[in-house]
């Protein structure tokens, strides 16, 4: 008897730390990661060792499955979406906008400056991080011997591939086909609506700086593609390689004169982005002239969906900015 209690007392403590790091977080309620019945969802566990071509295009082995994963910027909401957990977190400006469960974890600095010597200090077995933003740090991770997957996080096939990807590092895909199923034919619905007659747009980015426009490969501008609405902006030189805005031409906006202007922002309130607008456009007589603001078709993109990538909420920012242009079709954003 006293064999057989030892024995299942070793068997649960296999099982807890199996769950530690890419466990399943039953605390994470978000919209479109409903925790499935039992039973309802496919599982497949993954096979390690595990090799994976990231979106820097480097080559990252996995010996074994991470027990401990560092998740940076919009990958922390990735990873608990899809049942993961992360040691540690970045610094953000409003904590609603993280997953339950989150808010007392270790912080590491904020997304566009860790604090390398505290991340390190903490020994993860994996660090997920984002193309661009963290792509100074991956050496001196590979250097402590922390291996560092790097992806991107814009469009909507981003969102696809590396939901599923980071399912798989967890060991179980299930949930992220779950999620990458209901997006899916959540935008399949309100693409099958769209009228046959396109709208054009331009996409103003604000900050409390400039006016800039936002590009194609922008999340803003990737979902104007899926609702086939002309982006005016398609086409221009980005400011610098890898960025997703292109200097403001107000030029071009009047020679186009689209049917909506949309606004992107990075400053705290609507009221702030709208102030900048005013300093920087209304006392251009060539403003006040376009269709769109003489019908008072200008709208503020929400900034939980548009600034940085929703993830699997990516089908809410569709559904948004089709209300925003054909709301004749979809009805107000309010709605």
């Amino acid at each position: 008897m006293k064999k057989f209690t030892a024995r299942l007392l070793t068997l649960m403590m296999v099982v807890v730390l199996a769950l530690t790091g890419c466990g399943q977080n039953s605390q994470n309620t978000s919209k479109n990661s409903t925790q499935p019945e039992a039973g309802k969802t496919k599982q497949a566990a993954a096979v390690y060792p595990m090799t994976i071509k990231d979106d820097a295009g480097r080559t990252v082995k996995l010996d074994k499955k991470p027990k401990k994963i560092i998740a940076l910027g919009t990958f922390l909401n990735a990873l608990y979406d899809v049942g993961g957990e992360s040691a540690a977190r970045c610094d953000v400006s409003d904590e609603s906008t993280l997953p339950k469960g989150t808010k007392d974890l270790p912080t590491i600095g904020k997304v566009y400056n860790i604090d390398m010597e505290k991340l390190v200090s903490l020994q993860p077995d994996l660090v997920i991080s984002e193309v661009g933003i963290h792509d100074k740090y991956t050496s001196m991770l590979e250097t402590n011997d922390i291996p560092v997957v790097s992806l991107n996080m814009k469009t909507y096939d981003d969102v696809a591939k590396n939901y599923e990807l980071i399912g798989k590092i967890c060991g179980d895909s299930g949930k992220a086909d779950k999620l990458i199923s209901d997006m899916k034919q959540n935008v399949g619905e309100v693409v099958s609506k769209l009228p046959e007659k396109n709208k054009k747009v331009v996409i103003l980015y604000v900050t409390s700086h400039d006016v800039s426009v936002k590009l194609e490969d922008s999340i803003a501008g990737n979902v104007a593609d899926i609702l086939k609405i002309e982006n005016i902006a398609s086409g221009i030189k980005p400011e610098k390689m890898g960025t997703e805005n292109a200097p403001f031409s107000m030029e071009k906006i009047v020679e186009s004169d689209p049917d909506v202007i949309l606004v992107t922002t990075m400053v705290k309130s609507k009221d702030d982005a709208e102030g900048r607008i005013k300093k920087d456009l209304e006392s251009n007589p060539a403003w006040s002239g376009l269709r769109a603001v003489k019908e008072g078709k200008i709208v503020y993109l929400p900034q939980n969906l548009f600034l940085s990538n929703p993830g699997a909420r990516f089908d809410e920012a569709v559904e948004y900015m089709a209300k925003a242009v054909y709301p004749e079709v979809y009805g107000d954003t309010d709605d």
